[in-house]
């Protein structure tokens, strides 16, 4: 048998979910596994559905670690599990239908050195226009007028190079390890959607913060299947009433960092 390389102590921990993905997470690992050499990283991997592992090759500088759920588990049950591997002082949750370079994530993590919390960055489209993943609270007014007007641009500028946020979406964020076991990671109550506004919201709370780094980018090919498939707009739909009649909502609305009244 081969002998494993030495392991250096990897600068952050990336937490990738694959539910039968395989033909975006093989692209994915050879990203990472290029930006490794001069990022030290532990790579952490689920396999929500059964499906063969693509393959990729640890070095001393990309560690990986392989879990296989016996059943599907949430987006938040899923990350909470794989944080409990962490070993690095930062944690990034990424989809793995995210694409990055080697200057995507240094920025984020300057950013967690100076303000501890949550950091997400600029996320591009492929045709290139800037996504919505900055938010504010989402008050349901304010997302029936997003829905009404077609309006899905973020609520934030981007000229500005760090900002604090409301929230943003989960398809990449990066926590220093504190932060997330103080706020207990994602709510596992939660069912797809709204996991990433109640972690946000939980930072804020916790006197940290939630910033969005413009000079961090990735791209992102959305999927958004709630716009297309009714299962999904109905667990859509269950999160946000959890969402609105939860105290953390109520405590963030009612606090002084609150901007959507």
């Amino acid at each position: 048998m081969q002998a494993q390389p030495a392991l250096t102590e990897p600068s952050v921990a990336i937490s990738v979910v694959s539910h039968g993905q395989c033909g975006l997470l093989a692209p994915l690992l050879a990203q990472l596994q290029a930006i490794s050499a001069s990022l030290p990283m532990q790579i952490i991997l689920t396999l929500n559905l059964p499906e063969g592992r693509p393959e990729i090759t640890q070095t001393e500088c990309f560690e990986v670690v392989w879990i296989e759920n016996q059943q599907p588990k949430g987006f938040a049950e899923n990350h909470n599990a794989a944080f409990a591997y962490c070993r690095a002082p930062y944690f990034c949750v990424l989809n793995p239908d995210v694409r990055l370079d080697g200057g995507s994530l240094p920025p984020l993590l300057e950013c967690l050195a100076r303000s501890p919390g949550v950091a997400g960055p600029r996320v591009i489209a492929p045709a290139g226009t800037v996504e919505d993943n900055a938010r504010r609270l989402p008050s349901p007014l304010r997302l029936l007028s997003r829905w009404w007007l077609r309006r899905f641009e973020s609520d934030y500028s981007p000229v500005v190079l760090e900002q604090q946020v409301d929230w943003m979406a989960g398809m990449c964020l990066v926590f220093d390890r504190a932060t997330y076991q103080d706020v207990g990671g994602f709510d596992t109550r939660y069912r797809l959607y709204c996991e990433d506004v109640d972690v946000c919201l939980k930072v804020h709370l916790a006197g940290r913060y939630v910033t969005w780094v413009q000079a961090g980018v990735v791209i992102h090919d959305a999927q958004r299947a709630s716009h297309r498939h009714w299962r999904y707009l109905a667990w859509h739909v269950g999160s946000l009433i959890k969402l609105y009649t939860s105290a953390t909502y109520w405590r963030f609305r009612f606090s002084n960092r609150c901007t959507a009244m």
